[in-house]
This record gives structure tokens, sequence and C-alpha cells, in this order.
């Protein structure tokens, strides 16, 4: 990040071949170049920091990611664009803003205060991680609405290995699930289905595969697991 020139002005230069995000502050006279993280993982102390568990893209939105997940209390995590170490980064680097009291704090690791289900949303490329409340929607001709109620939101378990559960199906429909935390963001962004007895997210994907459910049924989901049936 450096001040623009007006006289005898270079080529931008970069060290690696990606994606980047270049942005121009006319006002200031400012402009930054910043890689665009295609993946992201976290370890942690959960994870003995060898386990590296996969984050979902937010669909068209170049850096941003989340995940639905149980933090302990005194738990420590740090993030890498790989599922290993390298361009790692944890507390020093983020800007936390906390909607769900999980209180993070921390100098290196991200520190976990109080204990429970979260979802995390990080923009990799701002380096911004928020939290938010777990909440899961059923939504579409299953769930008698289009919308994101919170008429439809599946329960959140007490413990880690716990199951989320929708409510009953009101219709003989394709089962289509999501998280909405942000308004900004379209539901179908950040929705997932279960194939074959496993979570499958639509991250950057397409349209995905079709399940259908019957009146009466409900969906269990795992995401500790990332296992789910409809029963």
């Amino acid at each position: 990040e450096t001040f623009i020139t007006w006289s005898n002005a270079q080529a931008f230069k970069v060290s690696d071949a990606g994606k980047y995000r270049l942005t121009v502050d006319m006002k200031n006279w400012r402009y930054a170049v910043a890689p665009v993280s295609a993946e992201i993982y976290m370890t942690g102390s959960a994870y003995g920091w060898t386990d590296w568990q996969a984050f979902v893209p937010v669909n068209g939105h170049d850096g941003q990611f989340w995940r639905v997940i149980y933090l302990s209390a005194g738990e420590e995590f740090k993030f890498a664009p790989q599922a290993g170490w390298g361009g790692d980064f944890g507390a020093d680097q983020l800007r936390f803003e906390d909607h769900a009291g999980a209180g993070l704090s921390g100098t290196g690791n991200v520190i976990v205060a109080n204990e429970g289900w979260y979802l995390l949303y990080l923009d990799a490329t701002e380096k911004v991680l928020e939290t938010y409340t777990p909440d899961v929607y059923l939504i579409g001709n299953t769930a008698g609405s289009w919308n994101v109620e919170a008429a439809n939101l599946f329960s959140v378990p007490a413990s880690k290995d716990g199951e989320f559960v929708s409510p009953a199906f009101v219709a003989e429909d394709e089962i289509r699930v999501c998280v909405h935390p942000k308004e900004s963001v379209d539901w179908w962004r950040m929705e997932f289905i279960v194939l074959d007895g496993k979570i499958d997210y639509r991250g950057n994907g397409p349209d995905q595969a079709r399940v259908k459910g019957q009146a009466g049924q409900r969906l269990y989901l795992n995401f500790t697991n990332g296992t789910g049936s409809v029963k």
C-alpha cells in the first residue's frame, strides 16, 4: 500500500500469480494491492495444530468464507490459505466484529472466551473475522416460504456432537437450506444440502443437485462430522 504517483509512473508488480484486489482512493491519493484467497483453512488447539478445517467460500464474493463451528472456552486457532503452515494469520492481523458474544481476543493466536456454536464469517482480504449466532434456515417449498424466516430456523444442539434439526417439512419437494448472516449477501450464496449422508456446500459452484423430502420429515445436520440425514 502506498501513494499514487503522477510522474514517472511504473506498472504494478506482484510476486506471485493469483487473484488480487486493487483499491484506488482518489481522494487521499492512495492505492493498495492485496491477494484474494481462493481457499481458507483453520487449525488450532482443538485440532492438534495439524488438522486443517476448510471454510466455505461465499458464492461470488472473492476472499470471503464461512463455517458453522463449535468453539470451546480457551480454544486457540489461526487461519492459512492452504491446509498447512505458510502465510498463516491470527489475532495480530485480524479485526474482530463479534455479533454473538464469542469474546475473541489474542495477540498471536485467536483465543475464544465463551463456549458454544457460532457462525464464523471471514473476509481474508480485509482480514475481518465476524461471529454470528449459528442460524440455519430451511427455505423453499418444503418450508412453505422462499423468504428467510425465523419460523424456519433449525434447532441448535447444546453439545459439539449434537445435531441441528429442521422444522417438519410442510410439503413434498426439493430440500433447500442456507445460512444468512448478512442482508447484503443473497441466501443462495451460502446454501448447502445433504447428499449421500454428507453435508454438501454450494461454495462457488453452480446450482446443486436436488434431493426431495416428504411432508412431515425433518433434516438433521451434524456440522462437527459433516454429516446429515432426512427422516
